[in-house]
């Protein structure tokens, strides 16, 4: 079977070449996409090509026999999807989709969806390869709006497929060994944003504590703080810039930040390298989720610092440790960061083998063979 992924791009193996806009708009506006999209590529091997989202009907139609769509937080009341449902449509292969999640300020909110986004929803359902469900979906909260849609029958929980990204058999033995150990000599933070308000006091103590263990600040997204972190001040605007002084070290000049960006900070445009570098750090913690997964899946303990019902779904979903931002007490250190985050990883490696298995009957479901690193994963510390 020839498979078509419908996705942003995988990787750049030349990023140092590229303006950090043009990486940003080929991950899909976050780099943490890279990540889920690596996991779906090698889940998908052999028989996989890459496409975008709006790859152009007659290409996908002599290319591929069924679309496996790499989806995101896409229910909500940000989109309007109408013409990516009449492209689909267009299309007509039969379609499998992994990872969708729905936006809300919490878990708590309802999920206004507008006219396009639920006829795409009802799209999605309607291409399904046979009649075993197509749509693999973050968590509960994001079935609950799909099921509002009538199309329960065609949904199962599987997170996210970066949660398999460590296929080593000694991958539980080496997360149990370093949470036990309870030391931080390097912290790792994926940073957040400016814009997430919840979170701007923490930011701070953060990046102190970064600088304390000479660790590293991850950016992902917004597009600002992935210029900040790849050293493109000049294609900041003023006010943005002032956004990010204030929100790290407000006590410090721009220059002064500058130096601390050039000490600290990084952003990675493939999940490979990515992971390389999180062998370097004891903990990983911070806003956004594909950071913290990424510090996971290299054996760190970490956590999530949850701020709205995309992060926290994922987290409670597959067991990842995480706390409301405004639940952290002001204040900590270090050696806070085990009772912050505690990981209980027998727990951990259950959901994730629980999750794994319906992750490969949804793909065999619609007559996709995953790849046996995903189909002989591990399932339970040893």
């Amino acid at each position: 079977m020839r498979i078509g992924l419908l996705a942003p791009s995988r990787r750049h193996e030349e990023s140092f070449l590229q303006t950090s806009e043009a990486l940003f708009r080929a991950s899909g506006d976050n780099l943490g996409n890279f990540a889920f999209v690596e996991a779906l590529w090698r889940h998908l091997q052999p028989n996989v090509v890459l496409l975008p989202w709006h790859v152009p009907v007659q290409q996908a139609r002599e290319t591929c026999d069924l679309l496996v769509l790499a989806a995101a937080n896409q229910l909500g009341p940000h989109n309007d999807l109408g013409g990516f449902a009449t492209h689909l449509e267009a299309i007509g292969l039969p379609l499998v989709v992994v990872g969708l999640g729905a936006q809300a300020p919490n878990m708590a909110a309802a999920v206004q969806l507008n006219a396009g986004v639920e006829r795409w929803a009802r799209v999605l359902g309607a291409l399904a390869p046979t009649s075993k469900p197509n749509i693999g979906v973050r968590g509960a909260f994001t079935r609950r709006v799909l099921e509002k849609l009538g199309l329960g029958d065609r949904v199962v929980i599987t997170g996210c497929p970066s949660n398999f990204l460590n296929d080593r058999a000694d991958f539980y033995a080496l997360l149990k060994r370093n949470f036990e150990r309870r030391r931080i000599d390097r912290l790792c933070v994926a940073a957040g944003s400016p814009n997430f308000v919840a979170t701007r006091e923490l930011e701070r103590r953060l990046a102190s504590l970064v600088e304390a263990t000479g660790g590293l600040y991850v950016a992902q997204a917004d597009l600002d703080m992935v210029r900040f972190a790849r050293g493109e001040s000049a294609r900041i605007g003023p006010a943005e810039a002032e956004a990010i002084r204030l929100l790290l070290m407000p006590e410090r000049t721009p220059a002064a930040l500058q130096l601390w960006r050039q000490r600290h900070a990084a952003a990675f445009t493939d999940a490979t390298s990515w992971l390389e570098a999180m062998r370097a750090f004891d903990f990983v913690v911070g806003a956004r989720f594909h950071g913290v997964m990424l510090g996971l899946q290299a054996g760190a303990p970490g956590g999530v610092v949850a701020h709205d019902s995309r992060t926290l779904e994922m987290c409670q979903t597959m067991g990842v440790p995480a706390r409301l931002a405004n639940d952290i007490p002001a204040g900590f250190g270090l050696a806070d960061l085990y009772e912050m985050f505690p990981l209980d990883v027998p727990a951990f490696a259950a959901t994730r083998e629980r999750l794994r298995r319906v992750y490969v009957d949804l793909l065999r479901g619609c007559g996709i063979e995953p790849h046996p690193r995903l189909t002989t994963l591990q399932a339970l510390p040893t």
